[in-house]
């Protein structure tokens, strides 16, 4: 393996974080819709597709092309001795320490929103006799489970959770 192929790894694994930090920021994207003007299709474009179709694009360009980009950096020169189990063992532990970040990101985002959702019935409990969570409420805490879903994928599906395990009874 040379530094050609660890750069370009790098680029996707930036590509990859560039999707995910734009795949949490939907809920954000959404209420910031909803609060300023849900009838405006202009609204639309400008406070959530725009916003989150960039750095998907952006993301994706770099994930799907990285040699394109590396060779825009790197030059043909440069050589490094590593294997290739060695560049599949970088890139899974990678993926699982991104996808320990979104699980950290999207548990303290849930929490807020159960929170959020009991203290601000806890407050309205002596006018209703029932528990209520509005639309948009609904709309964030399910946004966030996705998260958690999308995480796990990430733990699993690349044998995250057994590496982290196994790393840490060594």
């Amino acid at each position: 393996m040379d530094i050609r192929q660890i750069s370009k790894l790098l680029i996707k694994i930036s590509g990859m974080v560039v999707i995910v930090f734009a795949i949490t920021g939907i809920p954000g994207y959404i209420t910031s819709y909803i609060i300023q003007s849900a009838n405006a299709p202009v609204n639309l474009v400008t406070w959530v597709l725009v916003p989150l179709i960039l750095p998907l694009i952006i993301g994706s360009v770099m994930w799907f092309f990285p040699g394109a980009i590396n060779n825009k950096i790197i030059g043909h020169d440069s050589e490094l001795s590593l294997n290739n189990k060695t560049l599949n063992e970088l890139e899974r532990i990678a993926v699982t320490v991104l996808g320990l970040i979104l699980m950290f990101y999207a548990l303290s985002d849930i929490t807020f929103h159960i929170v959020y959702v009991v203290a601000q019935n806890h407050e309205a409990s002596a006018k209703l006799n029932t528990f209520m969570v509005g639309a948009e409420n609904w709309a964030l805490i399910f946004a966030t489970v996705v998260e958690i879903m999308f995480a796990l994928y990430l733990l699993i599906k690349t044998n995250g959770l057994l590496l982290l395990l196994s790393k840490l009874r060594s």
